[in-house]
Order: C-alpha cells, then structure tokens, then sequence
C-alpha cells in the first residue's frame, strides 16, 4: 500500500538529491549527486556528480573499534554519532560544489549512515537490531536539506533481516529484458541481486554471500601496515598463491550453510574472523601475499556457493560487479575461475561507476520513500510485511 506524497515533491517531474553511503569497510562517505524523473515505471537516475570523502582516522579507528566490539561509553557513542553526521553533511557539501550544484536546489538527501551493529532475527542473538550511527535530523539541520534515513530498523521490527536493501534499486533500475542478470556488490560484505530475464519482482532472489573486502582489508592492515587501509588494485594479493585447505576450513562457518534469508556484517566476519584466517596462514608459514590471496579466493568461493546453492539451475547469463573489489584485480580473476562460463563486467558498463553505485540506491530509496511507495522487497528481507522504509527529517 501507498501512502501520501512528500508536499515538496507534489506535481514534480524531476527531483536533484544526493545519496550519502559509507559501507561495513568504512571507508569514508561516498556521495552521489542525481537527477531523477519520479515516473513509477522504468525511472531514469542520471548521476551528475559523485566523490568519496575518507574518515577523519580517528573517527574511523573509533568506528572500527566500535563494530569490532571494543567497550565504548554512551559519551563515545553520541560523539561517534555526532562525528559521523558531521562527515556526511561535509561530504553533501562536498559533492555538490564538484557537480556544480546549488545546495539550495537539491530536494533531498538519502542517508544509509554508518552501521555498527547488525544483529538480524535468526543470528542467534536474544533481541534483534540494527544501528546506524550519523542521524538524519543532524544531517538535515547541518545541511538544510530534508533527508531520509534509519532505512534498515523498521524491517528488522517486523521480522526482516533489514537487508539487503539494494535489490529493490536493482529491479526498478538495472533488469535486463533478454538476459538474466547478476548485481554483484562487493563492499565489506559482498551481495547479490539475481534478476530474471523478463521477471517480476517476486522473482527476484538476493543475499549476501560471505565476506568481501572487509577479511581482507583488516589483514592488509596488518600485515602491510603503512601502506594503507587496503590492497589497492589487489596487487600484493595477484602476488600470492591461496591455501585451498584454509579455504576450505573456513567455509565450513555456519554462515555459508544457511538458507534464505541471510545478512552479514561484522558480528559475522569482522577482525575476529580475520584473526582466525590470520593465525590458520601463519601455522602453514604463508607469506603475507598468500595470506591475502587466500582471503580473495575465500570471497570467490562465498560467492560461487551462493550462486551455486540458490540461484536457478537456467544459470546466469551476466554478471555486473560494483563496490570497491570490482577495482581488486585479483578477485575479479578469482571469479572469472570460478564462475567459468559467466561474463563478468564492473557495473560501470550499465552507465555508473561501480563506487557510486550504493550512495545513487539511497538517494533512490529516499525517492520512493518521499513519494510514498514501498521501497523494500519482503521477499528477500523476510519481513513480515513490506514497508515503506526510512524516516523523514525535514531540512
């Protein structure tokens, strides 16, 4: 069912917004400047302008400490919460002076905002949740500009894992008529959209299929420490020759043999995991490049399993992968391995850069959000019921 029109967007064509994204690796804020029609079928999103600010590092090393379970106080928390609506408003302003857009003229902003936590029903925990920290009324007072946000929470309330949410952007925007497709993002945590050739959205099936850069940037840190927060390009990475026993042993992690439907974060496979794959490599005698190389080949196989496992036995005609490993040269090679058969392109071939792909989802979540539509597929989040997601803070 839907629900009322935002006033402001009331007998418009055409909106500008920006979406605000910082994924499980946190990085930074991705930002994205778009133009949007508001037809219901087959939208057109233009992306105008797009950049990625990085953290402060202490705010990231706060963040990271936080997710990896480091005991904060609630003073830490607001100022975490704070400190990320602060760089979401600077990455807004950002965004919009390399697009050459006046901030007044932007309609709205689609905030993910930074999760920290992400306990979803059936992790095993006795209460379900999820936390973003950067509140969109903060961002909003900052900006001036009316912003959605706290996308995931009513989803969990009822049931769902509140996640993933992009498939619901990948059906509106990114379906093939002819061929059946895959949306690959590979972020922290690497997911996928399955999108039959010709399909409703009840056919849709989307997941997350294991780890994706986050193992693997925590051991590039510590591993190679001042060279960076990750294997650019996944050069030292290629350099290396994985342990297919290790491998092996950590797909035996109770993750990888559950059904639909599934999230992950950092309870799942943050340092903890990546201290288990660090200390099986070093009883081998791995070099820190086969270390790394595992871990690729470790993000590969999740991938291959859930497409093997859940995906319709007609298979995949095409495979566009987003996110920062569409960039890791030896994952995507990794890939090519295990899905023989499949072409595999970044998503940049559809007409977005595969960094920009997740802040232009929320800024088209926040869309649907405004006009009243809901913007959320029950069937891959488990919800009892679909909703129209995201709080409303007016700027």
């Amino acid at each position: 069912m839907n629900h009322p029109v935002w006033p402001s967007l009331s007998g418009r064509d055409e909106v500008l917004a920006v979406g605000l994204m910082s994924g499980t690796s946190m990085d930074g804020v991705d930002a994205a400047v778009v133009s949007m029609d508001l037809t219901p079928v087959r939208p057109r999103v233009e992306l105008r302008a797009f950049i990625s600010n990085p953290y402060p590092d202490e705010l990231r090393e706060s963040l990271l400490d936080a997710a990896a379970g480091a005991q904060v106080t609630a003073e830490d928390m607001a100022a975490m919460h704070t400190g990320v609506a602060v760089a979401f408003a600077g990455a807004f302003f950002a965004a919009c002076r390399e697009g050459h857009a006046d901030t007044h003229g932007v309609d709205f902003i689609g905030s993910h905002g930074q999760t920290v936590a992400h306990i979803p029903p059936g992790s095993g925990a006795a209460v379900a949740g999820t936390l973003q920290l950067g509140p969109p009324a903060m961002i909003a007072a900052l900006t001036g500009v009316t912003t959605v946000g706290d996308f995931r929470c009513a989803d969990v309330a009822i049931g769902g894992q509140g996640a993933p949410l992009a498939p619901y952007c990948d059906y509106m925007l990114r379906r093939g008529e002819t061929t059946a497709r895959v949306i690959l993002n590979i972020g922290g945590i690497a997911n996928l959209t399955y999108l039959p050739r010709g399909g409703s959205p009840e056919d849709v099936i989307a997941l997350d299929a294991g780890p994706g850069n986050m193992v693997t940037d925590a051991l590039f840190r510590a591993l190679f420490p001042g060279e960076g927060h990750y294997d650019e390009d996944g050069v030292r990475a290629a350099a290396g020759n994985p342990s297919k026993d290790i491998c092996d042993e950590l797909m035996r992690h109770p993750f990888f043999r559950s059904g639909l439907p599934r999230s992950a974060g950092h309870r799942e496979f943050g340092p903890a995991f990546a201290w288990m794959l660090k200390r099986a490599a070093d009883a081998a005698i791995l070099s820190p490049e086969d270390t790394l190389a595992t871990s690729v080949l470790l993000t590969a196989r999740g991938i291959e399993d859930a497409v093997r496992r859940f995906l319709p036995e007609a298979g995949v005609d095409e495979i566009f992968v987003t996110g920062g490993g569409a960039r890791n040269l030896a994952l995507m090679r990794e890939l090519q391995r295990a899905l023989d058969g499949v072409a595999i392109a970044p998503i940049d071939e559809l007409g977005i850069p595969a960094e920009a792909k997740e802040a232009v989802d929320f800024a088209f979540l926040a869309r649907e959000a405004l006009l009243g539509r809901t913007n959320v597929m029950r069937s891959v989040t488990g919800a009892s019921r679909a909703l129209v997601l995201g709080s409303i803070c007016r700027g």
